[in-house]
């Protein structure tokens, strides 16, 4: 009887964490500081630090954001 409430036990603590369990716990959001904050309350951004995606050139690309399951393969070109 005592194995199946330690069991119990074990499991009931597999609950995802949140800023609601434990004590001073933050999780965040996983983004990162930008820049810093100023004297007069303002915000410096650090341009090295800001995310920048770099896109391939889609020039001529034939298929648009989303595409159905369904939709019809474009014909094979021979080059």
């Amino acid at each position: 009887m005592f194995g199946v409430i330690r069991a119990l036990e074990r499991g009931t603590r597999r609950i995802p964490l949140s800023a609601k369990r434990g004590h001073n716990f933050y999780k965040g959001t996983g983004s990162g500081a930008m820049g810093r904050h100023t004297k007069q309350g303002g915000y410096k951004v650090d341009w090295s630090k800001v995310r920048t995606f770099i896109v391939p050139d889609l020039e001529g690309f034939m298929l648009g954001p989303y595409v159905s399951r369904k939709a019809p393969f474009p014909p094979k070109q021979v080059v």
